[in-house]
């Protein structure tokens, strides 16, 4: 896969894509998430605005590509297909809230966060002990690395983790979506979040899960997102149903804990976004609080 500038009818700040998956490869879903990684790279990037491509008309492989990765219909060019798709944003608002990248000034509001409800729901049990352990000093560097190391792996995935402010406030909880999860389908989303204690209970998390839904949808290949809740944790159920998401298998976890699943349909397999749907799944561990 590649991209370049130097195309006669780029405007500037335009580039074109192109794509190739070897013969025996081809129709497993590969070329769609190369060009949705593609894309996010370039917002990383922030050199480009606009991606394209040109396709012959009678590539039906290949436009059906351009309509699963949101690409639109700009014309022609020499009897091709053109299309256009803007580079997405990596900050997402809905006016109320934003998700954006994590920062090392969130340090003292990402402690504060960190109480027994949190800890209750997101943690296991090895990670309460070694936190309590920890000096006051020890919990800072601790806290501080996890920021710049969600900071940092923002750019390469396959975790991407959000911190969520509001109109009052610079940090209210985190959204993480994670596609290496061993306990959802290869190519799916693990969604966890978490609101910080003074702002829970006022749809920040719910509002944060739905942009964390447009990220996946601009930035990754991911069809479905899976938010795994807890039976007992009313507040981040609240969450899932707030989404839309269709609860699904419950199991006990090897804590002893009802674990539920929740599903969502980032995008369909033919292009077109919906909104959820239910499947059944392995077993998965992860929770959340709100």
């Amino acid at each position: 896969m590649d991209y370049d500038d130097d195309r006669q009818w780029l405007l500037p700040g335009e580039i074109n894509l192109g794509y190739n998956v070897f013969a025996a490869h081809r129709g497993k879903g590969y070329a769609s998430r190369a060009v949705q990684l593609l894309m996010h790279h370039l917002a990383m990037s922030r050199h480009h605005h606009t991606a394209t491509l040109l396709i012959n008309p009678g590539n039906e492989r290949s436009l059906a590509l351009a309509a699963r990765t949101h690409f639109s219909r700009a014309g022609g060019i020499d009897g091709d297909h053109y299309f256009k798709r803007p580079v997405p944003p990596l900050t997402y608002t809905d006016g109320e809230v934003a998700i954006r990248r994590p920062r090392a000034e969130d340090l003292e509001a990402d402690l504060e966060a960190k109480d027994d409800e949190q800890i209750n729901w997101l943690w296991l049990p090895d990670q309460r002990e070694s936190w309590e352990a920890m000096t006051g000093d020890e919990q800072h560097a601790h806290a501080l690395r996890w920021l710049q190391q969600a900071g940092s792996a923002f750019g390469a995935g396959p975790k991407w983790t959000f911190a969520v402010e509001s109109r009052d406030s610079d940090y209210v909880g985190h959204v993480d979506c994670d596609l290496a999860n061993d306990h959802v389908p290869w190519g799916d989303a693990n969604i966890s979040y978490s609101t910080h204690p003074a702002h829970r209970r006022k749809g920040l998390a719910s509002r944060a899960v739905r942009l964390a839904i447009r990220f996946l949808h601009d930035h990754t290949g991911a069809r479905h997102a899976h938010l795994v809740v807890d039976a007992e944790n009313a507040a981040s159920l609240r969450v899932a149903r707030s989404v839309g998401a269709i609860a699904g298998e419950r199991w006990v976890n090897d804590r002893g804990r009802t674990m539920v699943r929740h599903l969502l349909v980032v995008q369909a397999v033919d292009g077109r976004d919906q909104r959820s749907g239910s499947r059944n799944f392995s077993n998965s561990h992860h929770s959340s609080v709100s």
